[in-house]
């Protein structure tokens, strides 16, 4: 099995990224249309107003002295953004703000910062977030990181579980035996059912107490999509590969409860504004109930931030409660935006064309002739379709689909998507943009993966991993996301990082040529990521009439160095008009006109 070369990490670098590994490497150096830095206003200066607006047309709150990139089509620089009921109101000048500004305006003073659209991560597990916080026992680097490291933290998790009841856990990387088998986990837990997860989620280990109560023996078969690891004579070794071989021991684990599900979605909306993050878009939302308590947190009030969901079909059955139970709830804060399907796992289990060293190479998660079926079905509900693809004959087999289905109902802009899209063929990337698809991508794979995807995959496929040039050179929209908490790096600083740098863990550079610049990495992670779900007309950049969700930075993000982004902060967080999230020397805004 291909194992990543770990460099030890410290809990923050773990958890939120790990730029210090990249630290020199210059973001400043971008291609031809970056706007430069042209705001004059000194760092904590105080600009001068004299209100001129009349109520009737004040402005709720003026943001001036800034450098905003508003990330239009023209990359318009400006100085002043004015929003009211939670709408952008004006861009321009410094010197337009005085006719924008009534007794009432709330006034902040930015002081030279960055102002940006607010981040929109297009992919990631929004309430997993904090599941994995909750439900789950992580067994995380930099404690845990061989065997002997995960055997002392579970029987520390064992000493503190009465005997008999469920160990959840997940891991991030064991080094020497890669994903641990039953005979890991049994001497620790002979009188606990232990089932951890590698975190990337596709991949579980269960011990022989979780395979006796799950009845997994010799003779059980695998599951369409699924592999039971298997010692030589057939025995299971308590590895499962993909989630339908891992939903065999997940049915007779307690679920975690929608009261679970709701404080997981509180808890991630004030970690992730306080990263400059507005919008998220969850792709795989696991059972109707979920859904449903999602569309709730809208109704109810509950959303700060602005949110996406997709339901995931793992099953055939699921194919009809997509059709018949599902709520085409939507407001301002919470959208049904479509549906989600797993077509291959991780990187070693790759569905492609030729083989790889991995696990198998050979199998899809779905039937195809089921999964194109499926895929037509969803299709005429007018929603969108996300697929999870890693391997090439995934990425093929899906677009397959797709046109297959737009060719029997030919209906106006579907913008179905491929998430992840780690390998593809040359002759897809046409087939991309002719099919109007979206490509979601998500740069931290190859700091995950890359410096193993020569062996794993061979040089002249492991050269195609990622390739965003060549899409974005095509003409494919191309949206990021941080894959929360399926990679271990939530902040969209590692995103960015990734995006631009394409560094591995090693400190090698994966390709260079296909790297993003700075500018079209913010881009990506805000314009597009708005039109990769329909929602370009109103956010994902700062114009007049769209949606007042905007952040600003301590820095300049299209340019500076990685150890300058990476130590970088967002000073505030605006979602519809409300500052939900502010620090720094920003802790005393907003302030009224009359006080200035």
């Amino acid at each position: 099995m291909i194992r990543n070369r770990f460099r030890p990490l410290t809990r923050r670098q773990f958890l939120i990224g790990a730029g210090a590994a990249m630290a020199g490497a210059a973001l400043g150096c971008g291609r031809s249309g970056t706007p430069t830095p042209t705001s004059g206003v000194t760092p904590g200066a105080v600009i001068p107003i004299t209100p001129a607006a009349p109520p009737d047309l004040a402005a709720n709150t003026v943001l001036l002295g800034g450098h905003v990139l508003t990330i239009d089509a023209a990359n318009t620089v400006a100085e002043a953004v004015a929003v009211r009921d939670g709408l952008i109101q004006a861009v321009g000048t410094n010197a337009d703000a005085d006719a924008w500004v009534g007794e009432a305006t709330q006034v902040i003073q930015l002081g030279g910062r960055t102002l940006t659209p607010g981040l929109i991560d297009a992919h990631n597990h929004f309430q997993v977030v904090g599941l994995m916080n909750s439900y789950y026992t992580p067994f995380l680097p930099p404690d845990v990181v061989t065997t002997d490291d995960l055997q002392a933290a579970l029987a520390e998790a064992v000493a503190q579980t009465p005997e008999g009841e469920w160990i959840k856990g997940y891991f991030f990387i064991i080094q020497d035996v890669g994903l641990p088998t039953r005979h890991d986990l049994d001497p620790v837990s002979p009188n606990h059912p232990v089932f951890i997860i590698q975190q990337g989620g596709h991949y579980g280990s269960a011990n022989s107490l979780a395979l006796e109560i799950a009845g997994i023996t010799a003779d059980t078969p695998d599951p369409t999509g699924g592999v039971i690891g298997r010692e030589d004579n057939g025995t299971p070794d308590g590895i499962f590969y993909n989630h339908r071989a891992m939903d065999l021991v997940r049915l007779h684990i307690p679920r975690y409860t929608q009261d679970d599900v709701r404080l997981n979605i509180q808890t991630s909306q004030t970690l992730f504004s306080a990263l400059g993050v507005t919008s998220f878009q969850d792709n795989n939302v696991r059972g109707t109930d979920t859904v449903s308590t999602y569309m709730d947190a809208g109704r109810q009030g509950d959303m700060t931030m602005r949110g996406a969901v997709y339901y995931t079909l793992e099953w055939p059955a699921d194919v009809e409660r997509a059709l018949n139970e599902m709520d085409h709830y939507a407001d301002a804060f919470m959208r049904f935006a479509g549906f989600k399907f797993l077509l291959d796992g991780q990187m070693t289990m790759a569905y492609c064309h030729e083989p790889h060293n991995g696990h198998r190479w050979d199998i899809p998660t779905w039937d195809p002739d089921g999964f194109k079926e499926a895929v037509r079905l969803l299709h005429d509900t007018g929603l969108q379709i996300c697929v999870h693809c890693v391997g090439d004959a995934a990425i093929d087999l899906t677009l397959d689909a797709f046109e297959l289905a737009m060719n029997a109902n030919p209906r106006s802009d579907p913008r179905h998507r491929l998430e992840h899209a780690v390998i593809t063929t040359p002759q897809s990337t046409q087939r991309i943009r002719d099919l109007g698809v979206v490509v979601s991508t998500q740069p931290q794979f190859i700091r995950l993966g890359g410096d193993g995807y020569a062996d794993l995959l061979g040089e002249e496929r492991a050269r195609r991993a990622i390739v965003t040039r060549e899409w974005m050179d095509a003409g494919i929209p191309v949206a990021l996301g941080s894959d929360a908490p399926s990679t271990p790096w939530y902040s969209p600083l590692a995103t960015l990082i990734g995006a631009v740098t394409r560094a591995t863990f090693s400190g090698a550079v994966h390709e260079p040529d296909q790297a993003m610049t700075p500018y079209e990495a913010l881009r990506a992670h805000t314009l597009v990521g708005a039109y990769a779900a329909h929602e370009e007309d109103v956010k994902g950049s700062i114009e007049p009439g769209k949606m007042a969700d905007l952040i600003a930075w301590s820095i300049d993000p299209t340019h500076s160095t990685v150890q300058e982004l990476w130590n970088s902060t967002i000073d505030l967080t605006m979602i519809d008009g409300q500052v939900v999230h502010q620090s720094g020397d920003l802790s005393l805004v907003p302030r009224r006109a009359g006080n200035l």
